[in-house]
Formats: C-alpha cells, sequence, structure tokens
C-alpha cells in the first residue's frame, strides 16, 4: 500500500508511518458502494471480499471501527496516519474536523473530486440505462469527468398496502420526495451534496409509484 501510494504521488515527500484504515462497524450503503467500487475498480481484488452493506474486511495491524458516517469522521479526526470513507453528506463535518478527502481514479484513470458537475457527469452516463424497475449500479462509470462513486438513493415500500388511505399517503409523500418543488429541490439537496433526479428517472420512479395500492379484499 505505502508503494502504490508513492508511486501515485512521485517526488512527494511521504512519512514512514504505517496507514490505519477506519471502517463503518455497523452495516451502511457507505459500505456498500465503496467496496462495490473497490471490486468494480480492482480485478485482483474481485469476489474477495466482494461487496455488500457489511463485509468480512482484511485483517489490518491497528485498523479501527466506527458506527455511522460521524463515528467514522470523529475516528479520523483522532487517528494519525488514518484514512476512511464517509458519505457526502457529512462534507461540512470532514471540513470542521480539518480532514483532507482524496481524488478518487475513475474508469478513464482521472483522479477527480466529488463535486455537483463530477457527481452529475456520471449520473448522465448511466441514467439512460435505468430499466424500468430502476436498480442499476452507477459505481464507476464510463467518462473521463466522471465521479466514480455515486449512487441513487432508495425508497423500498411494498406494492400493497393495508387500506386505500395508506396507500394514497405513500403514494403522496413519495411524489413530494421526486417532485423539484418538493423533496427533489435544491432546497433539500445541496446542503447534502446530492444532485437532483433527471426527468427521466422521476418518470420511472412516477411509475412505481402507481403501483402502490391497497391490498385486493380477500
Amino acid at each position: 500500500m505505502i508503494q502504490k501510494i508513492k508511486e501515485m504521488n512521485p517526488g512527494a515527500a511521504l512519512p514512514h508511518h504505517a496507514i490505519i484504515p477506519v471502517r463503518r462497524a455497523d452495516g451502511s450503503g457507505d459500505t456498500f458502494v465503496f467496496t462495490q467500487f473497490l471490486d468494480f475498480s480492482t480485478q485482483t481484488r474481485e469476489n474477495n471480499p466482494g461487496y455488500s452493506t457489511d463485509i468480512t474486511w482484511p485483517k489490518v495491524a491497528a485498523e479501527k471501527a466506527a458506527p455511522g458516517n460521524e463515528g467514522v469522521v470523529q475516528t479520523l479526526a483522532t487517528t494519525p496516519d488514518a484514512i476512511g470513507y464517509v458519505g457526502i453528506s457529512y462534507a461540512d463535518q470532514i471540513a470542521k474536523a480539518g480532514l483532507g478527502t482524496a481524488m478518487i481514479k475513475n474508469q478513464a484513470g482521472e483522479f477527480l473530486l466529488a463535486t455537483p458537475d463530477t457527481i452529475a457527469n456520471a449520473a448522465a452516463e448511466l441514467d439512460p440505462r435505468t430499466p424500468s424497475y430502476e436498480r442499476i449500479s452507477l459505481v464507476f462509470a464510463p467518462g473521463g469527468d466522471s465521479y466514480p462513486l455515486i449512487n441513487y438513493e432508495y425508497a423500498v415500500v411494498s406494492r400493497s398496502q393495508p387500506d386505500a388511505a395508506t396507500a394514497h399517503a405513500l403514494r403522496s409523500f413519495l411524489r413530494w420526495a421526486i417532485s423539484a418543488t418538493g423533496g427533489n429541490s435544491a432546497k433539500y439537496l445541496s446542503p447534502v451534496g446530492f444532485i437532483p433526479l433527471p426527468d427521466f428517472i422521476r418518470g420511472l420512479s412516477e411509475a412505481q409509484i402507481r403501483q402502490i395500492k391497497p391490498a385486493p379484499s380477500q
């Protein structure tokens, strides 16, 4: 690992210290996306240990685990020579803790930070491939300006609800969540570093929401 970092930073005076990895102690979507990126981008890592919301990490001396993004930020801030992964919604906390953010190498070999533009570029590459059921990975998207660690946020809801009132309430809430004047507006998305769903994806979501109905009478 140290040798690889030196190769990627020619001429930099790097300290001769062991790197301490910090990971999530709990299952998380951030772990799923990060390990999927490692799996997609590193052939030698494929299926070992794979990707999931909670995986068996390779054992590393002095490694640490912390609950939640907040716990990871706090652990990184108090652990010299540590490295970890944190969701973009914690960008303000990362800055307040005085932590740096590493550029990530994308599929085209470019090193990028997560910005609204690089995230939007990656989404634009893969949004058109999203199937009607909307299950797709946006990780490691093609394109020189695509940030390689992005994903959709999902609400998992049963199509069959106990009664008409509940089904109506769920449909109304979910439509608000994807509306450009509701939850899909900059007012809610910008503070956490998210970008709006494009019209095409909103249309797919609308079709999914319409399927939420009361269960047939027995």
